[in-house]
């Protein structure tokens, strides 16, 4: 998964059965890269902006590509590319409804399906007869950040632990929560959790994008019955939506209180003013006893140079009335010397049931600019982010990270860099809407990092592609090194931004497979377009696990 880092009557069908004029496939046979991959390349044509989705959409063994664009006419532009002939060549090519503004992949009753939203209504896209059907009426206020694209809009969450895709989409006012039934139907929605702030997430240099990253919902167990609850905060308190025995969450919430002082549940907060305070990151069972604990970020300070941030667990304890609280006392801290943390993030590496923790890090010296630093920065020295991995063993966690490593804040180094970031725009993240406007800064946060099983012995492996040509894997080990100290490399020209990058199972063997999308093939040292958007084609590779 990224890191840096958190969706559909009528229609006009054309089917195309062998080459599309707006895109070819390589006719080549596989390539083999390395010991891990096998890869694949696909030529989808030339856009200005186009749009790539994975799903096994027409049922075969092997997930089919669908790309979608906004065509010269003003048209929504539809193609599939299935597997055939040990390569993806062209299945079906049509135009969606105009009314269309974004799309996603969701399972329903077992079957992929391409969704897409128009104002009112969830259509889901038959390929078979090539229609679109309603799936659920429901109103978002997620507007598509380029009026020249229909962007993939991550709409769909499995919420209530069945192994169903449920949809969750964001409206002014929370999110409507659909729960998918044992039968493909969905139950009516609820609407569930604070209004959402998109603003995080719109300067996005890509097109995929994920509202509920930003819900500030939290999935826990809260009456603790073995079914997860969705809880949020609300100005002085929280409530709570329990589940039910038949998966369905009820529409009226209960509400409960904590002792645990903070001053809000919105991180976005600590980029402006003076970059101070607690607020509420997360509630999660960190130490493994089937009780959620909540976990605070502090940042203080008043100057750059004495910023210091920690992530506070109170660790939670079952209540006379079925319920959960928080202790009052702080029952284990994370803080990292020198360096301000600006990122916390949940994983199991190993699927033993136990949490394990990752925290994003910059160090304090490069929060400031010198003369010294600016002219190191023209001589190409990089700003560097630290990633902290931390292991749980015996319900604790140890004092110092289990494992270490390193990131440029933007990609390669070049013959330029900045030499120095502000807090604040570390602080708001890699795609909050101003990154736009950050002339210096255009592209931080864009390296490529991802965690997932590539291999396919049940451990999570790290992937960084922090050169223009080289993709670094470091294998899961047992133990609590979690990865081996020496990467792997695989020669592969790696998107210049990680949005581009993402990991999928395309052919169903357990085992995750890289795919990249790439918008343009011309790049300069640094890695950017040479040509305007929409001048060269846009290519596919599909890294296909061993």
């Amino acid at each position: 998964m990224p890191i840096f880092s958190s969706l559909f009557q009528g229609l006009f069908p054309t089917l195309v059965f062998g080459l599309f004029l707006a895109g070819w496939v390589r006719p080549a046979a596989a390539q083999s890269t390395g010991d891990l991959f096998e890869q694949y390349e696909v030529v989808i044509g030339a856009a200005e902006r186009q749009t790539v989705l994975t799903g096994f959409l027409f049922g075969g063994a092997v997930a089919d590509l669908a790309v979608v664009n906004i065509d010269e006419n003003g048209d929504r532009r539809l193609r599939i590319y299935a597997f055939g002939d040990s390569t993806w060549v062209p299945r079906l090519g049509t135009t969606l409804r105009p009314e269309v503004l974004f799309v996603d992949v969701a399972n329903i009753g077992g079957r992929d399906c391409l969704i897409a939203y128009e104002r009112g209504r969830l259509n889901w896209f038959d390929p078979e007869s090539a229609t679109e059907r309603i799936l659920v009426a429901v109103t978002s206020n997620f507007n598509p950040p380029r009026r020249d694209e229909i962007p993939h809009v991550d709409v769909t969450r499995d919420v209530n632990g069945d192994n169903r895709d449920d949809l969750v989409v964001p409206d002014v006012d929370g999110f409507w929560v659909f729960v998918q039934r044992s039968d493909g139907a969905f139950a009516d929605p609820v609407k569930i959790g604070p209004s959402t702030d998109t603003s995080r997430i719109y300067g996005a240099d890509g097109y995929r994008y994920d509202p509920w990253s930003q819900s500030r919902i939290h999935k826990v167990d809260y009456n603790r019955d073995g079914r997860r609850d969705l809880v949020f905060w609300n100005e002085d308190h929280f409530e709570v939506h329990l589940q039910d025995e038949r998966g369905l969450f009820a529409p009226e919430a209960k509400t409960f209180t904590t002792d645990v002082a903070f001053d809000s549940d919105d991180l976005s907060s600590f980029a402006i003013g003076d970059m101070t305070g607690k607020a509420l990151h997360s509630l999660s069972d960190l130490n493994g006893d089937g009780v959620a604990d909540l976990v605070t970020f502090s940042l203080e300070g008043r100057s750059i140079a004495s910023k210091r941030s920690a992530f506070d667990v109170h660790f939670g304890m079952p209540t006379a009335d079925g319920g959960t609280a928080f202790a009052p006392e702080v029952g284990a801290t994370f803080q990292s010397d020198g360096s301000v943390q600006l990122g916390m993030e949940r994983h199991d590496f190993d699927r033993d049931g136990q949490v394990e923790l990752m925290f994003t890090t910059i160090e304090v010296e490069y929060l400031e600019s010198s003369l010294w630093k600016r002219f190191k920065g023209f001589m190409g020295d990089d700003v560097w982010l630290d990633l902290e991995f931390y292991r749980v063993e015996g319900g604790r966690y140890r004092d110092k990270p289990n494992a270490t490593r390193r990131i440029a804040l933007d990609g390669v180094p070049s013959h330029k860099e900045p030499g120095w970031v502000p807090l604040d725009i570390v602080l708001r993240g890699a795609t909050h809407e101003r990154r736009k406007t950050q002339k210096s800064w255009p592209r931080a946060f864009n390296t490529t990092l991802l965690l997932g099983d590539v291999t396919g012995d049940g451990l999570s492996d790290l992937l960084l592609g922090d050169h223009p040509r080289i993709m670094d894997i470091f294998v899961g080990t047992p133990g609590p090194d979690l990865f081996s100290q020496q990467p792997q490399d695989v020669a592969i020209a790696v998107p210049n931004d990680e949005e581009y990058t993402w990991l999928v199972d395309l052919n169903k063997d357990g085992k995750q497979d890289i795919l990249m999308h790439h918008p343009f093939t011309l790049r300069d040292a640094h890695g950017a377009r040479r040509l305007p958007p929409g001048a060269e084609p846009h290519r596919v590779t599909m890294l296909i696990a061993r």
